[in-house]
């Protein structure tokens, strides 16, 4: 697994400058000023295969994984965005403390998917960029990829916004899994049994449960 199975790239910044030329959104502009939006999964791709493809299968010791995974959430995602949108309505019941702890534990369950993504990769993994898209309002940047590991072919989706003045990764689809649509509907149900709490405590057990299936220290 190394970054010689990345294909594609310079296709990938040509197709991202032709997307350039459709709309002059702060997303579009970023990228005419140097910042690829595309450069932003396979960078992050590329770190990925270079750390879990020494460790996958040999190490069962999750640190330095979780460590790079949450190093990634906290530069590359626009985790508060995505808990926004999923929290939507219920989070005006939301005390400033329980906010806070709301966005820290959002970001830590991003973390915890992205290390369940890679913890796939194996050394013949191949990732290949096949579409790169504006979305129908040109706020957004839409991308299809395909992640070929241990005989399976997954299809993998990704979102990236301009946050802040900076692109970020705002939404991963996944195994049939919309990231913001799981995080929605778990909220949803969470608050109607225990309110804000209740919230709480779901995203603490993901938390948890992720980190026994990839434990550390051992």
């Amino acid at each position: 697994m190394n970054s010689r199975n990345l294909t594609r790239r310079q296709a990938l910044k040509i197709g991202v400058s032709g997307v350039v030329t459709t709309g002059a959104t702060p997303l579009l502009a970023l990228a005419t000023d140097g910042e690829d939006p595309a450069a932003i999964i396979t960078d992050l791709a590329n770190e990925a295969f270079d750390l879990f493809g020494g460790l996958n299968g040999v190490s069962n010791d999750w640190a330095s994984r979780r460590e790079w995974a949450n190093s990634v959430t906290e530069s590359r995602f626009a985790t508060k965005v995505m808990g926004e949108k999923a929290g939507g309505v219920f989070l005006r019941d939301f005390s400033d403390s329980k906010r806070r702890t709301f966005d820290t534990l959002i970001e830590h369950v991003v973390a915890e998917f992205i290390l369940d993504i890679f913890a796939l990769y194996e050394p013949n993994t191949t990732f290949t960029v096949n579409r790169v898209r504006p979305n129908r309002s040109n706020t957004a940047i839409l991308m299809e990829t395909t992640v070929f590991t241990n005989g399976q072919t997954y299809k993998v989706k990704w979102t990236v916004i301009e946050d802040g003045g900076v692109n970020k990764i705002s939404d991963v689809s996944v195994f049939g899994l919309n990231l913001v649509s799981d995080f929605r509907s778990s909220i949803e149900r969470a608050f109607r049994d225990d309110e804000a709490a209740g919230v709480i405590a779901m995203l603490q057990t993901r938390v948890r449960r992720s980190e026994r299936k990839y434990p550390q220290g051992l």
